[in-house]
């Protein structure tokens, strides 16, 4: 059987790590290869061929962009066949992805992103080279969806509706560790200072509005407090429901004297407390701690700090 090679590239250790756990899920003997920007998924391009690139889009040394670019340029000089290349990244205004298709994308999926939603565009972009194979694990999939739960289900309705992937509830550890492993030794541990730490919940205030996005849905929040590594707001929940604990969620933020210059920063939830015990309650305090390391992100959050703080 053939043993898939794929190439994850993303400055951000947490989406990587994410992408990873997502794929060994369905491909347990596949290789994986990690860039932490352009620059190095350039120089693993040249020294070997990949089944699949899932790459970021903004990143230090050099964007997914000009990788794809880069990338098809040296397919077409060489007579090769366009290998497949999904963009990941949370530029998903039109213009950006009109972009990446004229530069010969295969596919593109938007932050944050749920297991099932990669799983299916990567599914979609194997079957092209890898049918049988592809194949193959789909119907394994709905034979252990089938034994299980007792119904049946089949290949065309785990590519479109039957989730792939089955959610694990974990408990947050209350000292916080589960985060700081996420970011230790990486830049963003750099900027971190005892007073960089949220307040007390008593202190808490209304510093401005900004948008969270999961793959779930999207709020216009309140922010409560902000650091470089920690943020809290508030969400109304009503329309859709609240982000959990670990999930992953995208932050925009723009700072008062450049408002065109927005930073999506990543993030995952470390804590969801209700506003009101309540079973009609719809509101809630989200704490989410960021695992960007992007400078130019970094750069923009940390203005933002130094504005409403």
């Amino acid at each position: 059987m053939h043993k898939l090679r794929f190439l994850v590239v993303d400055d951000a250790g947490f989406i990587r790590d994410l992408i990873k756990r997502t794929l060994r899920s369905h491909f347990t003997q596949c290789h994986i290869d990690e860039a932490v920007h352009g620059k190095k998924a350039q120089s693993m391009l040249n020294k070997g061929t990949y089944d699949l690139v899932l790459c970021d889009w903004e990143m230090p040394e050099m964007s997914g962009l000009e990788v794809l670019q880069w990338l098809r340029a040296r397919e077409t000089e060489q007579e090769k066949p366009n290998s497949p290349f999904m963009m990941v990244t949370s530029r998903g205004d039109k213009s950006h992805v009109i972009k990446a298709v004229e530069s010969g994308v295969s596919d593109y999926i938007g932050k944050p992103f749920s297991s099932e939603q990669l799983l299916k565009k990567v599914f979609k972009l194997l079957m092209v080279n890898h049918r049988e194979l592809i194949r193959a694990i789909l119907k394994g999939s709905a034979t252990m969806n089938s034994t299980s739960s007792g119904t049946g289900n089949d290949s065309a309705s785990v590519l479109t509706a039957t989730p792939l992937v089955q959610k694990t509830v974990l408990q947050p550890r209350s000292d916080g560790a589960s985060a700081s492993l996420l970011t230790a030794g990486s830049p963003s541990s750099k900027l971190v200072a005892k007073a960089d730490q949220p307040k007390s919940r008593s202190a808490l205030r209304a510093l401005g509005k900004v948008t969270l996005r999961s793959p779930k849905g999207q709020w216009q929040g309140i922010l409560r407090d902000i650091s470089l590594t920690d943020i809290t707001v508030s969400i109304d929940f009503s329309d859709s429901p609240s982000p959990a604990v670990l999930e992953q969620v995208v932050i925009d933020i723009a700072t008062k004297n450049r408002p065109d210059e927005v930073a999506r920063i990543n993030t995952f939830t470390t804590a969801v407390q209700l506003q009101e015990k309540s079973l009609d309650c719809h509101t809630a305090q989200i704490s989410i701690h960021v695992v960007d390391d992007d400078p130019v992100k970094l750069e923009i959050l940390s203005h933002y700090v130094a504005q409403v703080r």
